[in-house]
């Protein structure tokens, strides 16, 4: 199973829900199962799935922030409705959920199919349009949809019909990019590996700050020939606890005139423009 069929089938379930923040209790209820909160779980365990009396029972964390409770709870759902047996030890961990390094891919799955269900395509749309890819944005709609930034920024960039991109990082080394489609439709395609040198990501890993912006050319980031033509504008979430960072992208053309005075002023070095008329030297 692939992600495009994760999404479908949660913007199904979901497609009924007429505003946020989503009801995990009684999408959990729809699908015969118990949704419990429990502070008896194992160190560091965020939750897992268990059978008693013929019941079956979602057990998330009593301890957790809220956020974290209801994403678990649906990754949880994601096993039984996508038929994705778990690769958990004993329950997903909370170490597990904040990486993306080394997690099986019926886990990542799980993941994309838990953020759709917080996160409805149907809701977000009218909230993006003509809105900026921001921090500010994004933290205003952790607080509708009750849901993580990671959340929010991947369904804004799915949803959204600029040029934008999320790209997720760990430890300086690039692990989930996320083009909108309009994206991919420029030609411009994100590059993997390290984090550009020059990015705002790396800017607030190296001083250890929370949060940077940088002004870049599209190049910096991507190394197709279409992103020669784009500028970008980057904002960063730098999280020291994980060596995480959170870039948000948005490109924009630049006008060719614009491009090449940034080449330089070689040009003038130049043999002159043909006219089709030649100059014939003054008497």
């Amino acid at each position: 199973m692939d992600e495009l069929v994760a999404i479908g089938r949660a913007r199904k379930l979901v497609q009924a829900i007429a505003a946020a923040p989503v009801d995990v209790d009684a999408l959990i209820a729809a699908h015969g199962m118990v949704y419990k909160e429990s502070d008896r779980l194992g160190p560091g365990e965020a939750g897992n799935t268990v059978t008693k009396g013929g019941t079956t029972y979602i057990i998330v964390n009593k301890n957790d922030d809220p956020f974290r409770r209801r994403f678990t709870a649906l990754h949880e759902l994601a096993h039984n409705v996508l038929d994705l047996p778990s690769k958990h030890a004993s329950g997903v961990t909370d170490d597990e959920l904040e990486r993306f390094v080394g997690r099986p891919p019926e886990e990542k799955i799980c993941d994309v199919f838990a953020a759709e269900c917080l996160v409805p395509a149907h809701l977000i749309k009218p909230l993006i349009n003509n809105a900026s890819f921001s921090v500010d944005l994004l933290l205003e709609l952790t607080r509708t949809f009750q849901a993580s930034r990671q959340c929010i920024a991947s369904s804004f960039v799915r949803n959204s019909k600029e040029l934008v991109a999320y790209v997720y990082a760990e430890a300086g080394v690039t692990q989930h990019v996320i083009p909108s489609a309009a994206l991919r439709n420029a030609g411009i395609f994100i590059q993997g590996g390290m984090l550009p040198s020059t990015s705002a990501a790396s800017k607030a890993m190296r001083a250890a700050e929370g949060f940077a912006t940088q002004d870049l050319d599209a190049s910096d980031w991507s190394t197709s020939d279409k992103a020669l033509h784009y500028a970008c504008y980057e904002e960063a979430l730098f999280v020291q606890a994980w060596k995480q960072t959170h870039s948000l992208l948005t490109f924009e053309p630049v006008a060719s005139s614009v491009r090449a005075t940034e080449v330089g002023d070689d040009s003038d070095e130049l043999l002159p423009e043909l006219t089709g008329y030649l100059p014939w030297p003054k008497r």
